[in-house]
Parts: C-alpha cells; structure tokens; sequence
C-alpha cells in the first residue's frame, strides 16, 4: 500500500515538472507574425523609431533619462520604465519589442557595463526576457513579418542584412546601408542615394531590388497604397503617387526636409526662406497649419499625440495629432 502510493505521489510530481516545462517550452517560443505586418510605421522609423504604438500602448525612448525605454498609455498614463538601455529603432511584433541598443552614446549611462553597448534586442512589452539577438553597432532597424532587417558594419562600411525574429545567423543581402523605414508586405521602398535617387523595391527574403519609379526622390514611405516622397527636382516638395491610378499630387509646395503620415495627415518640418517650422496639412494638400517655429530635428505621431523635438534638444513636445494644435511640453520624470 505505502510502494503504491509512493509511486502515485512520484508520478504526480513527475507529471508536475513535465507540464511545468512544457509550458516554460511553449511560452518561451516566439509565434509566427503574418507576413504582411509591419514593426513600427516609416515615418516615425525616419525620425529614428523613437516611439512605436501597439494596441494603445506606447513605446518610447524616453529624452529625460538616456533614451532609455519606457512604455506609457496613448494618453500619456501609466508611465513605466521597461529597459535600462538607451534605445533608437523600436520595433513591436507581437507582444515582443524589437529595438537597436545604443547604449554607447551615453558615457554615464551605467547599462553598458551590463551589457553589449551596441546590437539589436528582443524584449516582452514589460521588458522581461530581454535576448540579444545581434551584437556590434546597428542602425536602421525595422520588422517585416517574421524578418528583421537593419543596417551593420562589414569592414568599415554599412550593409543591409537580414535575420529572423527568434534569432540565429543574419545574412547579408545587399552591400549598400538605405534606409529600412518603409516595408510593406515583404518589400522594402526606398530613395536610392547612390546615384540617381530615383525609388526602388527590394525583396527581402533575397534583397533583389528592381528599379520602381524614376525621379530625383528623397525619403520614399509606402502608405496605404500611396508612395510620398520629396521632390528634389521641385525644391524639395512633398508629393505622392496613388499607385493604382498613378496619379501624382504636389501635397505642398514648402521645402520639406521632414515628414511624418498618420491616416489622412500630414506632419512635416518646411525649412522655407521666411520661416522654418512644423506644419501639419491633409494628405489632399488641404489645411495647412504652422503647429509650431524652430528647426525639428523627429516627428513621432501616434494615434492620439504626435511627438516631436527641436534640433540640439531634449526637450520633448506633443501636439493632438488630428485635432486641434495646442502644442504642450511634457516632462517625463526618469524612474530607478
């Protein structure tokens, strides 16, 4: 009777770290993403990906202490820090947080003794299971389904390479560093800088690009079956193209340098002989309104806020990002 219940109890417990393992097995995978998902969107990736919205929650990179990530509700509740590295490039899959590490741009920032200072990280929304995946200086990072794509270094010089969410070896798949903000679908858009700056697509499963529209382009997004750019030929003038009737419409004639679409909105910073500003304008060219004056160096729109900084400052500002142009400071307080 006692070996019979012996054996029970052993089973039991047997059964106990079994299932408990199994979970820790299952929870610890990273799920597949649809193919046709995005990390963050191309106009904030342009201003360096310092905030991302996910099902209403924010990520940011907050001014206040060290660029570190901290998360916070759309309307700027519940304020938390979930990292102690300095980031830039936040990108969420998911419910993971995909970032660039650029712990080395600030000397005092204890993180770096804990850690590489530079690479790429994984994270849970809360910052728990925190996982290298890419270790050396990084740039340009943005998610594309189940893919990370990003600029690193190869013998002194940036490359764009590829390398898939739950890690592993990257690859390089092109021997030039472009900007990685507008991916759609499996595809990346961008400006060539090299020569003509006319507009590419490439496939990022192989990095086989093809020639997509010609002109003397700048910053090409791809949105919502739109592709916007700056004219170069047109002193620098905020245009768009519907691709399904390929009609091409001048949004405004001011010299964008900028520019951030959120829906059927437009923030962009103008650096016009009389005044240099941000503006904000519909995607028709209509209602065009100066938020604010100074040099702005991001613009970070969200659903409710759109966020931005001037050039050489921490100081950050938002301003509602469809309605109404109060512009407000706001302090985000460091945390331990």
């Amino acid at each position: 009777m006692k070996k019979g219940l012996l054996f029970v109890i052993t089973g039991l417990i047997i059964g106990i770290f079994a299932g408990i393992m199994i979970y820790n097995n299952i929870s610890s995978k990273i799920p597949k993403n649809p193919s046709d998902l995005i990390g963050n969107s191309a106009g904030n990736l342009n201003s360096g990906g310092l905030f991302c919205e996910s099902d209403g929650i924010l990520f940011f990179a907050n001014p206040y202490d060290r660029n570190k990530l901290y998360s916070m509700n759309a309307d700027c509740s519940d304020i938390r820090c979930i990292s102690e590295d300095s980031v830039r490039y936040i990108n969420a899959a998911g419910k993971y947080i995909y970032y660039i590490r650029d712990n080395g741009s600030f000397s005092d920032n204890t993180s770096v003794f804990k850690g590489d200072m530079y690479g790429i990280a994984r994270c849970k929304f809360n910052g728990s299971s925190l996982h290298t995946l890419v270790s050396g200086y990084c740039t340009d990072l943005a998610v594309s389904g189940d893919t990370l794509i990003y600029n690193a270094n190869r013998n002194s010089e940036l490359v764009t390479c590829t390398i898939d969410i739950r890690g592993g070896e990257s690859s390089v798949i092109y021997d030039y560093n472009i900007s990685h903000a507008s991916v759609f679908n499996g595809s990346l858009f961008f400006s060539d800088g090299t020569s003509s700056h006319s507009i590419y697509n490439m496939n990022i499963s192989d990095g086989l690009s093809s020639l997509y529209m010609t002109g003397n382009t700048y910053m090409a997004n791809y949105v919502d079956n739109t592709l916007y750019y700056i004219d170069l030929d047109n002193d620098y003038a905020l245009t768009k193209v519907n691709l399904s009737s390929n009609r091409r419409t001048v949004i405004t004639n001011d010299r964008c340098v900028l520019y951030n679409v959120c829906g059927n909105t437009v923030y962009y910073y103008a650096e016009n002989d009389d005044e240099h500003a941000l503006y904000r304008i519909k995607t028709d060219g209509s209602d065009r309104t100066n938020i604010m004056p100074g040099d702005i160096e991001t613009i970070s729109c969200t659903s409710k806020y759109t966020f931005f900084q001037l050039q050489g400052s921490s100081t950050l500002y938002r301003v509602p990002t469809h309605s109404g142009t109060s512009v407000q400071t706001i302090y985000i307080q460091p945390q331990e």
